[in-house]
C-alpha cells in the first residue's frame, strides 16, 4: 500500500525484486481506472502484458473494470478493443508505435488509441533509461534500390583483417585501409571509389564491411526461416518488425544469403521521453531506480521513493571470480554448476548472447548434465522453462530473457518442494559476464533471494570478455597477473576496482548520449506538433484550405459532385503533409549523421515545409479528375504504404560510425568535423529562430 500511494502520487517506487511490484500496482491502477478514461500499464517485454493482465485480471473484474493486453502481431481492430478497456497492459514500444501509426491515419475511426490519461511504467529504469536510447522510428515500404549487396558481401568476404581493413572494438568502428581501398577499386574496376559517380558503391562496400565485422550472428541477430531477426540486447528477445536502416539491413541479409526485405523510408519519429509527455501523469516502479535517480529527475521530473522490503533479503552476493581466459572461466562455470546441481540446488546461468548460451549448454551436455537453454531461438518455450527453473537440481541456461519481470518459484510447479530447495540454499544465480550497467547485473542477481528466501549470486569473468576488452580493462591489470594463462582464478583487488570503474564510466557516457538525444529531438518534436496540428484540422473537417485558396475550381467541382464529396478533397493535404514530413525526417537524419552539407540559410524549417505542402496540394487539386463521387484518392496514388516496421537506429553520439561508413574514410578529419559542426549549427539556428519567434 505504501508503494501504491507513491505510484498514485506520480513517483518512481523502488521495490526489491520479489516484493510484489505487479500486485502493488493494482490499487493505484484500479483507482485511476475508475475515472473511465483508461490507464496504461507499460511493461518491459512482450512476454509480460498478457501474463500480468491474466494474473491481475480477476481483481480488476471483481471491481467492475475491464482489462486488455496489447501483443505483437495483433490486428488494428484487436488493438482498438484492448485500448478501449479501462486498463490496458502493453509494452512501451508497442504503445508508442501505435501512436505513430495513428498519426498517419486518413480517417479518425482508424485510430487504435483513445487518448492518454495515466501511465504506470513497470521496470521504469530500463524503459525510461536503457531503452530510451533508441527512438521510436516508424518506417514504410518503398521501392527497392538497384544496388547489389550480394556482390559487395562477396567482395568483403575476401578481405583480410589488418591488411584490407581495421576495426576498433572500443569505438565499435571498422574502415578500409588504403590497401583495402585499392584492392576493392581493382575488383570493381573503378579509378577511385571517392569519385562522385562511385560514392554509392563505396557506401555499399562499407555497409557490407559493417555487416561482416560489427554485427554477429547469434549475438546481434539470428537467422530463422530464411530471415534476419534482430535480438534486443536488453531483453535477449527477438524484436518483431525491426530493421536496420540505410542499407545495413540489406547488407546483413546478403552476408547471410537470406531473402531480402523491402527497403524503407522513415515515416515517423519520436523519443520515448516525448511520447510519455502525451500522458497527463506518469509513474513507475522498479528494483533498481536509485542508481538512475538523477537522470530520472532530469529527463522526466520523476522522484524515487524507496519502499522497505517486507522481509530482509536472504541472498548472498559472492565476490566475482576472475580468470585470464575464457577456457578457464568455462571450466570453472561447469564445475560450479555441477557442484550445485549435485547438492540439489536449482541453478540459473545468465549469459550475454545466444551463441554463448548454446555453447555452455552443449558443454554441460557433454559432461552428462541435462539442462534447459532459453534464448531468442526458442523463445516460445519461455513460460514452460521458467516454470520449472526453480525445481530441485534444475539447470537453466538463459540470455537476458530470464531477467526483469521473471519470477522463478522455488520448487517449480510442485509447491511442496519449495521447503526442500530453501533448505539446500535456494536458487543459485551465476552470471557469465558483467554488463555495462550495474543495474542489469543487479537484476540478474535479483532472480534469487526473493521475499527473504535463501539464495546466492556470483559472476564469473575472464579478461577476454567483451566488457573487459572493449574498455581496455585488461591493459590496466599488471602484466605479472595476466601472463602466463592460468586455470586458477586471479586474486588482486585491481580487477574488481577497474571493472566497477569501467561500469561507472560507461553509465556516464550513456547518460550523455540520452541527454544529447533529448536535446536534439526536442526541436523535432516541436516541429512535429506544429505540423500535425494542421493534420488534426483536416481529420476533423475544420480545414478549408482549398476552398479559401482555390475558390473558382472548388465551386466548379461542386457543380459536378456534392459539396461533401468535394470537401473530401481536403484530404489531399494528408498525403502531401505526410510526404513532406517523411522527407524532412530524412533530411534531418542526414544532417545529424553528417552525410552531406546542407545550406541552412537561416530559414524556418516548418515555414519551408508548409510552403511546399501548400504548393503540392494546389497542384494535385488542379490535376486530379473530379467525378460524381468526388476524388478517388487511392486511384490517384494518394495512399500511404501498405506495411510498416520499426527501425533500429544508431544512438551513440560519441562514436557515430555509420556516418563514416556512408561517407568513406579518406580525409576522416573533414567527415568528423562535418558530423560535429553541422548538427550543432543546425540546433543553434533552430534555437535562435525559436527564441525570436517567442519574442
Amino acid at each position: 500500500m505504501i508503494a501504491g500511494i507513491a505510484l498514485h502520487e506520480g513517483h518512481i517506487a523502488e521495490m526489491q525484486t520479489g516484493e510484489g511490484k505487479t500486485l502493488a500496482a493494482v490499487a493505484p491502477v484500479a483507482f485511476r481506472a475508475l475515472s473511465g478514461q483508461g490507464v496504461h500499464v507499460l511493461t518491459f517485454n512482450d512476454y509480460l502484458p498478457h501474463r500480468d493482465a491474466q494474473w491481475m485480471g480477476p481483481i480488476y473484474r471483481f471491481l467492475g473494470l475491464s482489462v486488455g493486453a496489447i501483443e505483437a502481431g495483433m490486428s488494428s481492430e484487436s488493438r482498438r478493443v484492448a485500448y478501449a478497456c479501462d486498463i490496458t497492459y502493453a509494452t512501451a514500444k508497442e504503445t508508442g508505435f501505435d501512436f505513430l501509426r495513428d498519426q498517419r491515419v486518413t480517417d479518425p475511426a482508424d485510430r487504435v488509441h483513445r487518448g492518454f490519461r495515466w501511465a504506470l511504467v513497470d521496470e521504469a529504469d530500463s524503459i525510461l533509461i536503457d531503452k530510451a536510447r533508441i527512438p521510436l522510428v516508424l518506417a514504410g515500404a518503398v521501392e527497392a534500390s538497384h544496388d547489389d549487396p550480394g556482390r559487395m558481401a562477396q567482395i568483403v568476404r575476401g578481405l583480410t583483417p589488418e591488411v584490407h581493413f581495421e576495426s576498433d572494438e572500443a569505438q565499435r568502428n571498422v574502415h578500409l585501409t588504403e590497401a583495402g581501398l585499392a584492392h576493392v577499386e581493382q575488383i570493381l574496376n573503378v579509378p577511385s571509389l571517392h569519385d562522385r559517380e562511385h560514392l554509392h558503391r563505396l557506401t555499399q562496400v562499407n555497409l557490407a564491411l559493417h555487416a561482416r565485422v560489427l554485427l554477429t550472428a547469434d549475438v546481434d541477430y539470428i537467422v530463422r526461416a530464411d530471415q534476419i531477426e534482430i535480438i534486443d540486447e536488453l531483453t535477449g528477445r527477438i524484436v518483431e518488425d525491426r530493421h536496420w536502416p540505410d542499407g545495413l539491413q540489406a547488407a546483413v541479409e546478403a552476408k547471410e544469403s537470406v531473402h531480402r526485405k523491402e527497403d524503407g523510408a522513415i515515416l515517423g519519429f519520436i523519443t520515448l521521453q516525448h511520447f510519455l509527455e502525451q500522458y497527463g501523469q506518469v509513474s513507475g516502479m522498479t528494483a533498481t531506480a536509485c542508481p538512475a535517480a538523477e537522470e530520472l529527475d532530469e529527463l522526466y521530473g520523476l522522484n524515487v521513493v524507496v519502499i522497505p522490503p517486507h522481509r530482509p533479503c536472504g541472498r548472498v552476493d559472492q565476490a566475482d571470480v576472475v580468470f585470464t581466459h575464457r577456457t578457464a572461466k568455462l571450466e570453472a562455470l561447469i564445475q560450479c554448476i555441477h557442484e550445485n546441481h549435485r547438492s540439489g540446488r536449482p541453478v540459473l546461468a545468465g549469459t550475454a548472447a545466444v551463441a554463448e548460451s548454446e555453447e555452455l549448454g552443449n558443454r554441460l551436455l557433454s559432461v552428462g548434465l541435462s539442462c534447459e537453454v532459453l534464448n531468442a531461438r526458442n523463445d516460445a518455450a519461455e513460460a514452460e522453462v521458467i516454470e520449472e527453473a526453480g525445481a530441485p537440481g534444475a539447470i537453466t541456461i538463459s540470455t537476458n530473457m530470464a531477467g526483469r519481470g521473471t519470477d522463478i518459484r522455488l520448487g517449480g510447479r510442485d509447491e511442496s518442494r519449495r521447503v526442500e530447495v530453501i533448505s539446500r540454499g535456494g536458487l543459485c544465480v551465476i552470471g557469465t559476464n558483467r554488463h555495462e550497467s550495474r543495474r542489469i547485473d543487479d537484476q540478474i542477481r535479483g532472480r534469487a533471494g526473493r521475499q527473504g528466501d535463501s539464495g546466492s549470486s556470483r559472476f564469473y569473468i575472464s579478461l577476454e570478455d567483451p566488457l573487459i576488452q572493449r574498455h581496455g580493462i585488461d591493459s590496466l591489470i599488471p602484466e605479472r597477473y595476466r601472463r602466463p594463462l592460468r586455470t586458477e582464478p586471479l586474486d588482486h583487488p585491481a580487477f574488481q576496482r577497474e571493472i566497477d570503474r569501467a561500469q561507472r564510466i560507461v553509465e556516464g557516457q550513456s547518460f550523455e548520449i540520452r541527454r544529447t538525444l533529448s536535446r536534439y529531438s526536442q526541436f523535432i518534436e516541436g516541429q512535429r506538433r506544429q505540423l500535425f496540428e494542421r493534420r488534426e484540422l483536416v481529420l476533423s473537417g475544420q480545414n478549408q484550405f482549398l476552398q479559401e485558396h482555390e475558390p473558382d475550381p472548388y465551386a466548379s467541382h461542386c457543380s459536378v459532385a456534392s459539396h461533401s464529396d468535394v470537401a473530401e478533397a481536403e484530404r489531399i493535404t494528408l498525403h502531401h503533409l505526410d510526404a513532406a514530413w517523411r522527407d524532412h525526417l530524412a533530411e534531418i537524419a542526414m544532417l545529424r549523421d553528417g552525410i552531406h552539407l546542407v545550406g541552412l540559410g537561416g530559414l524556418n524549417p516548418i515555414d519551408e515545409i508548409t510552403s511546399r505542402i501548400d504548393e503540392a496540394i494546389i497542384e494535385t487539386f488542379r490535376a486530379v479528375p473530379m467525378g460524381p463521387a468526388g476524388i478517388d484518392l487511392e486511384q490517384e496514388g494518394l495512399r500511404g504504404p501498405a506495411s510498416t516496421w520499426t527501425y533500429l537506429v544508431n544512438d551513440d553520439s560519441t562514436a557515430d560510425h555509420l556516418a563514416n561508413l556512408l561517407t568513406g574514410n579518406r580525409d576522416m578529419g573533414m567527415n568528423v568535423g562535418a558530423g560535429l559542426m553541422w548538427p550543432l549549427l543546425g540546433l543553434w539556428i533552430a534555437a535562435r529562430k525559436l527564441t525570436q519567434r517567442r519574442r
